[in-house]
This record gives C-alpha cells, structure tokens and sequence, in this order.
C-alpha cells in the first residue's frame, strides 16, 4: 500500500512540472492613436507569427481570428521563444480593439 502512495505522489509531482510556467507581467493595453494594419501591425505578424501560423499572412484570416490573437498577446503565451515589447503588444491589440480595419 505504502509503494501505491509513492508512485501516486511521484505521478503527481511530474504533472506539476508538467505545466507552462510563465512569469510574464499581465499587460495592458494603452491604445493612443489608430494603428494601421499595412504599416503597423502585419510586418510583426510576418516578424513574430508566420514562420508558426501562416494562415496569419493574410488579413482576412487575422481578421478572423483577431479576439484569438488578442487573447494570446494578452496573456503573453504568444509568440512562443521570444516576447513583443510593450509598443509591439499595443500595435496589435489596440489595431484588434479598434475594430481590425484593414488599413
């Protein structure tokens, strides 16, 4: 009974360690002025997102997934290996709250 403790315990220890540990600050958003889709926001699309997500090199799919992509800037999950700095989140996420025109 006691070796059944033993390997739940372990079990239970390497899917802790299992999780996406992220020490990422919350960030917020500071929108100031219109971003534009063409000058702003998709050559950090092409920089950050498409070499992983190629659907995003058009703009009817970021578009389409622009509350997604929000979510994931937010949070600070995407772009995986690398971060935005705090200027390039805003681009994307302030271009996304202002309705996503295609400017």
């Amino acid at each position: 009974m006691n070796k059944l403790y033993i390997v739940v315990f372990i079990f239970t220890l390497l899917l802790m360690n299992c999780k996406k540990k992220t020490t990422a600050k919350t960030f917020t958003p500071a929108c100031s002025g219109s971003k534009s889709f063409a000058n702003e926001v998709k050559p950090l699309l092409q920089s950050y997102c498409v070499s992983c997500h190629s659907t995003y090199s058009t703009y009817s799919n970021v578009k389409s997934s622009s509350s997604s992509i929000r979510s994931l800037i937010v949070n600070g999950s995407m772009p995986k290996n690398t971060t935005l700095s705090d200027d390039q989140k805003n681009s994307i996420v302030c271009w996304i709250d202002a309705g996503a025109l295609n400017n």
